[in-house]
């Protein structure tokens, strides 16, 4: 006779082939990915990201919560936008664009429709980026604090207070002391949303698909120890 009270326990290989199973169809229809060394919880992955295709030089877009709600274009300087090898101060758009990209990641969120190649065009062969507050208040319309360079402006009690009123932070990231969590030279990066939780939502032009440090949810102190400078965008 049977012991009822008996179960079968599935062997902890099949558990862990059954895991990967769902992780990768799942990724497959939805596109959403965890990438390796990522510093978030994975229920963060994909809130408020949408996965689109087609576009020219951005495969997501990010819109934030009810209240000033925005939706932002995520472009990239690199990947396959059309803008990629296109010259700019000295360079590519693929080597030196991360800050008009990350200023018309920032524009498209106020429903200004300036990609990268616009920026780059208008500003030709560099954006002198000591005018960049004047050129988001006088040209834009879109008040900020200009460039802040004390790390009393960036702690995470000041960035989470001003994001959850849904208004963007440009960052500037260092790499002084050797650091280069992002990137091997000094990069321009946009703080879009939190959750009030410890999570911040960063939007990085130089991010490739399923890179490790490509736009998603992060911890704060990921991001935080890098920063040189900050802006706080003030219009709603």
């Amino acid at each position: 006779m049977k012991d009822r009270h008996k179960t079968k326990k599935l062997p902890i290989f099949r558990l862990l082939i059954l895991f990967i199973i769902i992780y990768v169809v799942y990724n497959k229809f939805t596109g959403i990915y965890l990438p390796v060394g990522k510093k978030s919880n994975s229920n963060y992955s994909g809130i408020g990201q949408e996965v689109v295709e087609g576009k020219d030089g951005y495969f997501t877009t990010f819109t934030t919560a009810e209240n000033h709600k925005k939706t932002y274009l995520e472009y990239k300087q690199n990947w396959t936008s059309s803008w990629a090898k296109n010259e700019y101060w000295g360079g590519t758009m693929e080597e030196n664009g991360c800050g008009i990209t990350s200023m018309s990641i920032i524009l498209s969120g106020y429903n200004l429709d300036y990609s990268p190649e616009v920026l780059r065009k208008k500003y030709f062969p560099k954006l002198n980026y000591a005018n960049l507050s004047k050129e988001f208040s006088d040209t834009f319309g879109i008040e900020n604090s200009d460039f802040l360079y004390a790390n009393v402006y960036w702690s995470e009690k000041k960035l989470e207070e001003h994001l959850l009123t849904n208004r963007p932070v440009l960052v500037c990231l260092s790499t002084d002391n050797g650091k280069n969590r992002f990137t091997a030279k000094s990069h321009y990066m946009v703080l879009l949303a939190t959750d009030g939780k410890g999570k911040v939502y960063i939007s990085n032009p130089n991010g490739l698909q399923d890179s490790p440090n490509c736009s998603g949810w992060y911890d704060f102190d990921y991001v935080i120890p890098y920063i040189a400078k900050v802006m706080y965008i003030t219009s709603y």
